[in-house]
């Protein structure tokens, strides 16, 4: 949790052949997707053409204007208001009138952080394109994102007890081999002294 996932939309643009009317591109970011960030393109066929960015939030249908009219035929990088708490559910780009092939071949990159809350541990976000009040879903190529489950951290060692490392479990028995050579010195020692004194004698 906490890593951030690109998500791109494609083949959005006005297939239609003819101009048409408030052409809108709606991403709507499933539960455990939190907006970071949209990179949009210079869209194709946008020559005098200026959109806002708008969006709604979770438990409210009130639609919330974050910037207009901008320049379509430029590159164009935002992120949203966040206070930590707040999850976006439709992000939109109003383009209003717009001609034949508008968007052709044009791609939008939006960044997301990867929360809590997935159905099934899975990240999925889908996309649809107004115009001539008419909704088209859209079908990303990316594949839902599959949130690994968290790791369960190792128990902590109890109070008072270091951890066994290889070392640690050889302690007893180095000190049990140099107790064992002290012995065994001190046995010599004796012995030779012994020895000497029957000597004198």
């Amino acid at each position: 949790m906490g890593g951030t996932i690109d998500w791109t939309l494609r083949g959005f643009h006005n297939r239609t052949g003819n101009d048409v009317t408030n052409f809108t591109i709606i991403d709507i970011p499933g539960r455990g997707l939190n907006f970071s960030r949209g990179n949009l393109p210079a869209f194709t066929n946008a020559a005098g053409i200026t959109f806002d960015i708008r969006y709604t939030v979770y438990g409210s249908d009130e639609v919330h204007t974050f910037l207009s009219g901008i320049d379509a035929s430029r590159p164009f990088t935002f992120s949203l208001p966040q206070s930590g708490n707040l999850r976006y559910t439709n992000i939109g780009l109003f383009f209003g009138n717009v001609p034949a092939d508008f968007g052709l071949g044009n791609e939008i990159v939006l960044t997301f952080v990867a929360g809590t809350g997935a159905p099934n541990n899975e990240l999925i976000n889908r996309f649809v394109v107004r115009y001539d009040n008419v909704e088209h879903e859209c079908r990303t190529t990316e594949r839902p994102t599959v949130v690994p489950r968290p790791t369960p951290s190792p128990a902590p060692p109890s109070p008072g007890r270091l951890p066994q490392t290889g070392l640690d479990s050889r302690i007893p028995l180095l000190l049990g081999g140099l107790a064992l050579s002290a012995l065994m010195s001190v046995a010599a020692v004796i012995i030779i002294r012994k020895h000497k004194k029957e000597n004198v004698s």
